[in-house]
């Protein structure tokens, strides 16, 4: 990935204001990235991350005090562009009535991110093992809950029956579970199954809140 928004640097010590520190911030990450998808997760530590981006260890810990920040830092960015791909394909399939395909279109950026950036899965895989499974309570899943219990509350997308932040936090929290069993796959059947187990889950639950069309109903 190229490098990331001063916005999004919300795990640092303090945002970095010359562009040179930026520069240097974004080569550490890309430096981790480039690590996660080469070696085991585990093998991840600051003298490693230091040599691969050229820099002193001590320049890690000046943006980063510990390797957990470093890694939510980089989820952050990731967990940026996964939203951003969600909210597009919310947004661009909103006269489609069929429940299931927008849940579908906008779930198969998780897959396709996987794909495209080697180094998600063993970031998820490390972040697991450090907190366990990712609650909705972090703030990089704050916007994307918010984002739709906003949609929600205005009854968008035909909700109805329910409050639209709890709906909302559970939708996403069965999402980032499954993504997570989703990273511990190393066959890529498996991971297929467990994507099309996510659609299902879902859809069986949102369509209690959701309103189908009457073609999708008969």
């Amino acid at each position: 990935m190229g490098p990331a928004d001063t916005n999004t640097l919300m795990h640092t010590r303090a945002t970095p204001k010359q562009a040179r520190a930026r520069q240097r911030v974004a080569d550490i990450l890309d430096a981790a990235a480039a690590l996660l998808a080469e070696r085991p997760p585990g093998d991840l530590n600051t003298s490693l991350i230091a040599e691969r981006a050229g820099v002193p260890v001590s320049s890690i810990y000046r943006y980063f005090p510990t390797l957990r920040d470093l890694l939510d830092e980089l989820s952050a960015r990731a967990a940026g562009d996964l939203r951003h791909h969600f909210m597009e394909t919310i947004a661009a399939t909103e006269g489609e009535p069929d429940l299931v395909l927008r849940i579908r279109r906008s779930l198969e950026g998780i897959r396709v991110f996987m794909a495209e950036h080697p180094y998600y899965r063993g970031l998820l895989l490390l972040l697991a093992s450090m907190r366990g499974v990712q609650s909705v309570e972090d703030d990089d899943n704050a916007e994307l809950v918010g984002f739709l219990a906003d949609r929600w509350a205005r009854g968008l997308d035909g909700f109805t029956g329910g409050d639209p932040q709890v709906v909302a936090t559970t939708a996403v929290q069965i999402a980032l579970t499954l993504e997570d069993r989703m990273a511990r796959q190393t066959s890529p059947a498996l991971e297929a199954q467990y994507h099309e187990e996510m659609v299902r889950a879902l859809d069986a639950y949102l369509s209690l809140y959701l309103r189908r069309s009457p073609a999708e109903e008969s």
